[in-house]
């Protein structure tokens, strides 16, 4: 398969690694990466709220840049998934917002159908051809650390834009995270209050980090008590609250446990033989566990 490729802002100033192990995994399970000029998606909070149609406009740039290629578009990181892909259900389903935004881009000559997918690099991974052939690919394996899943807010809500049909109150978290992991050996267990925010957008978008670390702390609470050894997140927003959060409590004496937090990519990028100096896991706060 081909994609174009969508890194997002964070990732490639703050957490290089992340983007180096989704090429190296890439190359490795014969997914084509398409490197695109693209924009910031922008994110789901902020501009969003202060101006709404600036927040559409620039995000569907961005769609229309992948749909000129005929591509869709992979992405990295939660928030942006949830941008670009309510910006495709705005302009689908709004024929008021559709025509202002052709209006805005017209000059730049983009146009839109409404025919690109996107999707988190998670989803992709979590099929089961992908997974069969990361288990077959294997090099290393996850085994002997007990590993959480925390998927954040906007990786599935809202579930009329992130997820297909209605959800199944029964289960109401997704399990791709969990699918990969076993693939590659781990253990995965549960914990309390999983479908809890990290607590990073009340620090990004009021300011209150004092509030926002006791968010944290109180999941970092539960994924103690159930004994987890280490986290994977599929968005680096989640990874830098909990990795960051957790040196500020263990500072502040508020936690005496700490355990390292990974993006689902660099997992996935280490089992499948990645040299561990490119995934650049000094940048994370929290020592890395896996070797």
């Amino acid at each position: 398969m081909k994609a174009a490729f969508f890194s997002g802002c964070v990732i490639p100033v703050k957490y290089p690694g992340i983007e180096a192990a989704t090429r190296y995994l890439a190359g490795e399970l014969g997914i084509g990466l398409v490197d695109i000029e693209f924009g910031c998606c922008p994110a789901p909070t902020g501009l969003k709220s202060i101006h709404f149609d600036s927040w559409l406009t620039l995000a569907s740039r961005n769609l229309f840049l992948a749909e000129e290629k005929g591509l869709d578009i992979v992405t990295l990181c939660s928030g942006c998934t949830n941008t670009l892909r309510e910006a495709g259900h705005i302009l689908a389903g709004d024929e008021e917002k559709r025509e202002l935004v052709k209006r805005l881009l017209a000059k730049h000559g983009k146009a839109h159908e409404g025919k690109v997918k996107v999707v988190n690099l998670v989803e992709i991974l979590a099929r089961d051809e992908f997974l069969d052939l990361m288990e077959a690919k294997r090099v290393r394996s996850l085994d002997g650390i007990k590993y959480g899943t925390h998927y954040g807010c906007h990786y599935f809500r809202p579930g009329d834009v992130m997820q297909d049909g209605e959800p199944d109150p029964r289960f109401p978290l997704p399990e791709s995270m969990e699918l990969i992991l076993e693939a590659l050996g781990a253990q995965v267990i549960p914990f309390g209050r999983q479908d809890m925010c990290c607590g990073a957008a009340l620090s990004l978008n009021t300011g209150r980090n004092e509030e926002a670390l006791e968010i944290t702390k109180e999941k970092l609470f539960w994924m103690n008590d159930a004994g987890i050894e280490a986290l994977a997140v599929p968005c680096p927003t989640c990874l830098n609250q909990f990795d960051m959060g957790q040196v500020m409590l263990k500072r502040a004496e508020k936690t005496e446990n700490i355990f390292p937090v990974y993006h689902i990519a660099e997992l996935v990028a280490y089992a499948l033989g990645a040299d561990p100096q490119i995934l650049n896991l000094s940048s994370h706060k929290v020592p890395a566990a896996i070797f």
